[in-house]
């Protein structure tokens, strides 16, 4: 089985020995990058115009060099200043051209080295949420699947800190395929009934076909019905390609799986996305579900996207409930599932009805 290369691959920040090449954008920047490195005694070499500049390494050595000739330079210029990182005694080739990234981002990954350590050694575990049917608070439709990972010393690791540092250090596609299948296991080992809620970033996916196919061997290896498996875009509101999107989601119900956006009312484009990508569950943005009772406009929101929902065949789920009056609405209004911490608040192990 193939799988796609860059999602099931953990880089190494930098090999143990190689060059850092750097293309400073202007020749102001150029001149701070070799003052810099001749306060630390740090040879550079340099094309006849310093259009390019070559800097050999050995670790552990390469964050101080790093950190040296970045001293000096304005977030725009680290930005700009492109960087490469090839193996002792090479020169970049065409091929190179896709490694090329930016002195901002090297420093980022090195900042983030941790968390390549942490999908290496696999430290995720999974807190599940339970999602209720409004007309049973007792027994789950099913639970969201939330990541949670594991520092060395045993802490936690909120979802926030680990994908705001895969932003930085470019591993979002490695991130967000291990988190897939850790919740996958997770939520197979904590012996999770009913559906699953799988969050992805579709940012995180290039060609469905190769990107997803790893997670679906999990769902395969663990023995679970795909149709009680459903993929939750998360961050809906950020999407730029609703194109891409509909390919991911019809990769997903190809497969057998079904599909949920998330804060759907956050903005008029994810309403707009509805006709094109035809999920078959939404989630109404927990900012409109908060004090909906004494909202009026929240309130006309909400009921309309619920009624909208019901003519195109979606089902609703409303998540953030956090107090018994927004229930009582959302109960009057005949939303499909409810979710919240007035609920069941997330947990390592999943909700138990009180009959079970």
């Amino acid at each position: 089985m193939t799988y796609c290369p860059k999602c099931d691959s953990i880089p190494e920040t930098t090999p143990k020995e190689g060059q850092l090449f750097l293309w400073p954008p202007v020749a102001h920047v150029t001149g701070k990058i070799l003052a810099a490195a001749k306060l630390i005694n740090l040879p550079v070499s340099k094309t006849e115009s310093a259009v390019t500049l070559t800097i050999n390494y050995s670790r552990p050595g390469f964050r101080d060099l790093i950190d040296a000739v970045s001293k000096d330079l304005l977030p725009e210029e680290l930005s700009e200043t492109k960087a490469l990182i090839m193996a002792p005694n090479t020169s970049p080739e065409i091929d190179d051209i896709g490694r090329i990234t930016s002195l901002s981002a090297i420093r980022a990954a090195l900042g983030a080295e941790w968390l390549g350590d942490l999908l290496r050694e696999n430290r995720l575990n999974s807190a599940f949420q339970p999602i209720f049917p409004i007309n049973d608070l007792t027994t789950p439709y099913g639970h969201e699947c939330l990541l949670r990972g594991v520092a060395p010393d045993g802490s936690e690791i909120s979802p926030g800190v680990l994908f705001g540092a895969a932003h930085s250090a470019t591993l979002l596609f490695q991130l967000d395929r291990a988190a897939r299948a850790a919740n996958v296991r997770n939520a197979h080992q904590a012996k999770v009934d009913g559906n699953l809620f799988i969050n992805f970033t579709p940012s995180s996916i290039y060609d469905p076909d190769f990107c997803l196919r790893s997670t679906i061997d999990v769902v395969e290896e663990c023995g679970l019905d795909r149709n009680n498996v459903i993929f939750e875009v998360i961050e809906t509101e950020k999407i730029r390609s609703t194109a891409h999107l509909g390919t991911i989601l019809r990769s997903y119900r190809d497969s057998g799986f079904r599909v949920a956006l998330d804060d759907i009312g956050s903005g008029y484009s994810t309403l707009n996305m509805l006709p094109d990508l035809r999920p078959d569950i939404i989630k109404i943005d927990r900012e409109l579900i908060d004090h909906v009772d004494h909202d009026s406009y929240k309130q006309a929101i909400v009921s309309k996207l619920i009624d909208l929902a019901k003519q195109l065949g979606i089902e609703v789920v409303a998540e953030g409930i956090e107090r018994q009056e927004e229930l009582e609405f959302l109960a009057e209004h005949k939303v499909d599932y409810v979710q919240g911490f007035l609920l069941g608040r997330p947990s390592p192990q999943p909700f138990k009805s009180p009959t079970a």
